[in-house]
C-alpha cells in the first residue's frame, strides 16, 4: 500500500514577527485566508498573529518561537476542508518539529445556521482535532466586528480580577463571547505550557545525572 504523502503546511523561515513587546505564549494560524486570526489576536493581547504560516523557529531562546499554536478557520465548507487539511498535516509531521496544536477555533461566517453537510463536516474534523489532543472551540456571528478595524478592536487582558462587562461598545470592552472563548484558551496554552516546562527540566535533570 502507498504511503499517503501529505506536503509541509506553508511555514516562517524566521522567528514570528509580532507587535507585542514580548513572546507570546501561543501562535494563531489561518489555514485560510479570511479566518479571522488578526481580528482574535486583536483581542487576545497575550496570543501572536502568525497569519497563514505555521511558527518554524521553536525553542527558548529570544528570537525562538513558542511551540503552542491555535488553528483558525472560517465555518464555511472551505473552512472546515481546510482546517482538516491541516490537522491532517500535523498528523503526520508535516508541520514544523515541536508544534503542539493546542486547539482550533472555527468562525462563523455567518448568523445564519450552517447547513448541514457544513455541519457534519465541522463535527468530523473537530473529532479529529480531539484526537490529536488539541481542544476544539466555535466563535459565533459578531455583528459589531463589521464595522472595525482590528487594531480598533478591545484586547482582553488576563489580569487578577473580573473582567470587565460588556457595555456593548466592542472598542471598549470585547464581545462577551470573545472573551469567554480567551479565558478558556489561555487556561489551556498555560496548563500546556506548564507540561512542556515539566518535561523539560525532567530531560534535563536526567542528562545530568551521572
Amino acid at each position: 500500500m502507498t504511503a499517503l504523502r501529505i506536503p509541509p503546511v506553508p511555514m516562517w523561515q524566521r522567528a514570528v514577527p509580532t507587535r507585542l513587546g514580548r513572546p507570546p505564549l501561543l501562535w494563531l494560524v489561518g489555514v485560510h485566508g479570511g479566518a479571522g486570526v488578526s481580528s482574535l489576536a486583536a483581542s487576545m493581547d497575550w496570543a501572536g498573529d502568525a497569519g497563514q504560516r505555521w511558527p518554524a523557529r521553536i525553542g527558548v531562546g529570544a528570537d525562538m518561537d513558542s511551540p503552542l499554536v491555535v488553528l483558525v478557520a472560517r465555518s464555511h465548507m472551505r473552512g472546515v476542508n481546510a482546517l482538516q487539511r491541516a490537522l491532517l498535516a500535523h498528523k503526520h509531521e508535516a508541520t514544523p518539529a515541536g508544534s503542539q496544536v493546542v486547539g482550533v477555533i472555527t468562525v462563523a461566517d455567518s448568523a445564519r445556521p450552517l447547513p448541514v453537510p457544513v455541519a457534519d463536516r465541522r463535527d468530523d474534523v473537530e473529532a479529529l482535532a480531539l484526537e490529536l489532543g488539541a481542544q476544539p472551540w466555535r466563535l459565533g456571528w459578531l455583528e459589531q466586528w463589521r464595522a472595525l478595524e482590528p487594531q480598533d478592536m478591545a484586547a482582553w487582558h488576563p489580569v487578577a480580577g473580573s473582567t470587565p462587562l460588556d457595555d456593548g461598545d466592542p472598542t471598549r470592552t470585547p464581545p462577551q463571547p470573545v472573551r469567554l472563548l480567551a479565558e478558556l484558551i489561555l487556561a489551556t496554552a498555560r496548563a500546556a505550557g506548564a507540561k512542556i516546562t515539566a518535561r523539560a527540566h525532567h530531560q534535563g535533570a536526567e542528562s545530568a545525572s551521572p
